[in-house]
């Protein structure tokens, strides 16, 4: 079968002048040689294509019909050359085979040697047929033919490879720079989730902060340049850092002890302080790091004491309509007698004075136990339109006797051009009236109590602060947490209720209670409720 060549693309410039060939100048090809070559056209190209399938790894991966083609066509070529003495077929053949050889990966030195078979087989054949004539007649035009096809190749495929090369790297500098630009972003956007996020994140090695977002910060009352390089435990409330070291800064790689740990700030009030912890040990290659985050979770803290003290409170309710049946009716019933006997019978010294300390211990009994019964009830309030310091001055009206007995001044201090307020004023006067006597009671003779009101800006919210200020001792920074709290209470003669009222009546007006110590004598209690003009 004749080897077809047709597929060949001939889209190489044939600008080129045929004057340019190496055989231009010399003998031209002997006509013998020629009619040889047509004649075993088949056999060569046979040989040519078998030898070429062993050349090296790379031929021997070609398909036979891929070398089929070709060889024909390089054979072709070299016999125009040959007997025409034209370039443009061999050099159209040369750039086709450049750009397919380059494409596979092939090494210029093996499709040299391709081009060489051509000499060695025809050679080879011419010495067994002992057609020495015809061959020594024939070296010098297949030397000069060669010779350009191989010189020529060998410049066109160092050409097409540098091109090749300059290409690659020029692709692969736009990839560096598109994966470098892609990494950038990345890096931005996982920096803009870390630093947005309302978790705080944070990295520790060696027990020390080295990374910490901007909630984090926020969470623990500092700035990135202040927190990292410090002890992670610097920020932990110090009854809390040995169960955080365990937890996390002593374990091992990998180990996860507990799905969330909690922890109170430093310098926070345990309850507003509350922070949940969840992170992980892990090894980044350089050294044992903790990746971790934590949340605040003292509104999810208070709720839970929220919840617990409503349940304490229902069964103290229930306890208290339980009691109130059996012992307020026989208790005004004793209370009753007893104001009868007060005033017919005509006891004096100390028969009388121990009947006034009953008919008062009763009452104080009856007090309790109606403030039981305030305890049991949700606190309902009606709001309406509260000239506040008109109350208040209506307050300090009633307590005027208590105060003249120890000899106290009340300062007061009001807000300027202060407009009415919508508060219950009945539930508001017991509050404050609570607050005023409880003052009395630890102030000493002869000093004095500031009553103010007042109002502030908290972000886009205002409020109204209503306050008390004693003179007395101050209160036991270890109490403030349970000062509020049902039946708690300091003193030898106290029910623990009254400040506990004190704050159900302000959080039913959306508010909050609160006291502060200071540094010299006396504590201030705040009532803090929304300006409602």
């Amino acid at each position: 079968m004749k080897p077809d060549s047709t597929n060949i693309p001939r889209t190489s410039s044939e600008s080129r002048e045929d004057s340019q060939s190496p055989l231009t100048s010399g003998s031209p090809t002997p006509g013998l040689l020629l009619r040889w070559l047509k004649k075993e056209t088949a056999p060569i190209i046979e040989e040519w294509v078998e030898t070429l399938s062993v050349l090296s790894q790379f031929y021997a991966k070609r398909p036979r019909e891929e070398l089929i083609e070709t060889v024909s066509e390089a054979f072709h070529a070299n016999l125009e050359f040959l007997s025409l003495n034209r370039l443009t077929r061999i050099q159209q053949f040369i750039d086709y085979i450049t750009e397919k050889r380059l494409a596979a990966g092939f090494p210029l030195s093996d499709v040299q040697r391709a081009f060489e078979l051509f000499r060695l087989i025809v050679t080879r054949k011419l010495l067994a047929e002992r057609s020495l004539n015809l061959l020594a007649q024939s070296v010098d035009a297949i030397n000069a033919c060669l010779s350009y096809t191989i010189h020529r190749f060998s410049e066109h495929f160092q050409h097409m490879h540098e091109r090749s090369i300059r290409q690659h790297a020029q692709d692969l500098e736009q990839e560096i720079s598109m994966r470098t630009a892609e990494l950038a972003e990345s890096e931005r956007k996982y920096k803009t989730l870390v630093e947005e996020i309302n978790d705080g994140y944070f990295v520790i090695q060696n027990a020390r902060i080295i990374f910490a977002n901007q909630a984090f910060c926020r969470m623990h009352g500092t700035t990135p340049g202040q927190v990292e390089g410090q002890p992670f435990l610097r920020f932990v409330a110090p009854e809390w850092r040995e169960r955080l070291r365990a937890a996390y800064l002593d374990a091992p790689s990998g180990r996860l002890v507990a799905s969330t740990i909690e922890y109170a700030r430093l310098g926070c009030d345990p309850e507003k302080g509350a922070t949940e912890i969840k992170a992980k040990t892990v090894d980044l290659g350089k050294g044992l790091v903790t990746i971790g985050m934590c949340r605040d979770i003292s509104e999810r803290v208070a709720m839970e004491r929220k919840v617990r003290e409503n349940e304490r409170l229902a069964y103290v309710g229930h306890l208290a309509a339980s009691l109130s049946h059996e012992i307020r009716n026989p208790l005004s019933s004793i209370n009753m007698n007893l104001q009868i006997l007060s005033d017919t019978l005509q006891l004096d010294g100390f028969d009388k004075r121990r009947l006034d300390i009953t008919v008062r211990e009763v009452s104080r009994l009856e007090n309790i136990l109606r403030q039981l019964l305030d305890l049991s009830r949700p606190v309902s309030i009606e709001l309406g339109i509260v000239d506040v310091h008109e109350l208040v001055q209506g307050c300090v009206d009633l307590v005027e006797p208590k105060t003249a007995e120890k000899h106290l001044k009340i300062v007061q201090r009001y807000a300027r051009s202060l407009s009415p307020c919508r508060l219950d004023a009945k539930r508001l006067q017991q509050a404050l009236l609570n607050l005023m006597l409880n003052a009395i009671e630890v102030t000493d003779e002869g000093r004095r109590i500031l009553v103010f009101v007042k109002t502030i800006r908290v972000g886009k919210n205002e409020f109204l602060e209503v306050g008390v200020r004693d003179s007395g001792p101050g209160v036991d920074p270890a109490a403030v947490s349970r000062l509020f709290d049902p039946f708690y209470t300091t003193k030898a003669q106290g029910s623990g209720l009254g400040l506990s009222n004190v704050k159900r009546i302000v959080e039913a007006h959306q508010g909050n209670v609160e006291v502060r110590n200071h540094k010299g004598p006396g504590a201030t209690f705040v009532m803090r409720l929304p300006w409602k003009v």
